[in-house]
């Protein structure tokens, strides 16, 4: 019997980003609902933003908690291993939730006994406005295995999905009581598609995922240390993360691809592939702007895809 949950706590990784960490903290003593829990896990190196955080500056039940390896999908881990909530809500250190957002997510949860996580929109901020474009597409992978994000541009009423976006995520306790963030994920800092590869996994398990364009946050996207291929088309600067970027890319979804569609996005991800993650005729599209640069970023694409083929087919 699934049981009605009571409690949601809020998980938040960061890593040397002190400035948005402090502001997001700030953000949750204006939620409409207490939160059963703040967790925010740190790298036990990160001395800055230990700092930050010392005293007594938030009246919220902070839990700060330490990840002694590298990665998102590390610090995620231990959260959830510290977790003692019956819905547990996964945001970015950048963001900040609207005053109703915890309130919303718990209210969900208690109407639906099968969602097991759920989505909402993060309003991206680009240094002078929100971007407030819409779209009525979120969340979902197209037969042959095409995806189609847009969680930031999510209008409508709540509607079920095949995969959420980790800026702005929640799951049930019961739900992922089994289930851990994917330690074969490459990268070195962030690992790209880490959010997808686990809620696919939670609705490989039988459980619904949804997304809610209420529950909201507003994304005020920081700097990161790392190359951040995945975003644009580009040349490439680092190769290294971006063949993690195709590596992962494949490995996300593999779980929500069953018997013929393996094999039909086997053949669309080499022969067509993605703007940002090329196959040929991408890599065809982008040679007048990128000449042979973007026959580069076809090449160590291939590579990635080959090496997470390889180890999904044959290890």
């Amino acid at each position: 019997m699934i049981k009605l949950p009571e409690t949601a706590g809020i998980l938040i990784a960061s890593y040397k980003r002190p400035g948005p960490l402090v502001a997001c903290l700030d953000s949750l003593t204006l939620q409409h609902m207490a939160p059963h829990e703040v967790i925010v896990v740190l790298r036990d190196n990160d001395l800055e933003t230990r700092h930050a955080l010392t005293g007594p500056r938030w009246p919220l039940p902070l839990k700060i908690v330490f990840a002694g390896a590298p990665g998102t999908v590390a610090a995620r881990n231990v959260g959830l291993d510290a977790s003692t909530s019956d819905v547990i809500a996964i945001l970015d250190d950048d963001t900040k939730p609207h005053p109703d957002w915890l309130q919303r997510v718990l209210a969900r949860f208690r109407e639906d006994p099968s969602l097991g996580g759920l989505g909402g929109r993060d309003r991206c901020f680009d240094g002078e406005s929100f971007d407030d474009r819409e779209a009525a597409v979120v969340g979902r992978i197209q037969w042959y295995g095409r995806m189609i994000g847009n969680h930031h541009l999510g209008v409508g009423d709540i509607r079920e999905v095949d995969f959420l976006k980790g800026a702005n995520m929640s799951f049930r306790a019961e739900a992922i009581a089994n289930l851990r963030f994917d330690s074969r994920l490459k990268g070195q800092g962030a690992q790209p598609r880490e959010d997808t590869a686990f809620s696919v996994a939670v609705k490989a398990a039988g459980w619904k995922l949804a997304y809610d364009p209420a529950v909201a946050v507003d994304h005020y996207a920081a700097r990161r240390a790392e190359v951040r291929h995945y975003v644009d088309v580009q040349a490439l600067s680092d190769e290294g993360s971006f063949r993690d970027f195709a590596y992962n890319d494949i490995l996300s979804i593999w779980l929500a691809l069953k018997g013929p569609r393996k094999l039909a996005f086997m053949t669309w991800t080499v022969l067509v592939g993605t703007r940002v993650c090329p196959g040929l005729v991408q890599a065809v599209r982008f040679t007048p702007r990128l000449r042979g640069a973007s026959w580069r970023r076809f090449y160590v694409a291939q590579q990635g895809k080959f090496e997470a083929f390889r180890d999904l087919l044959f290890s």
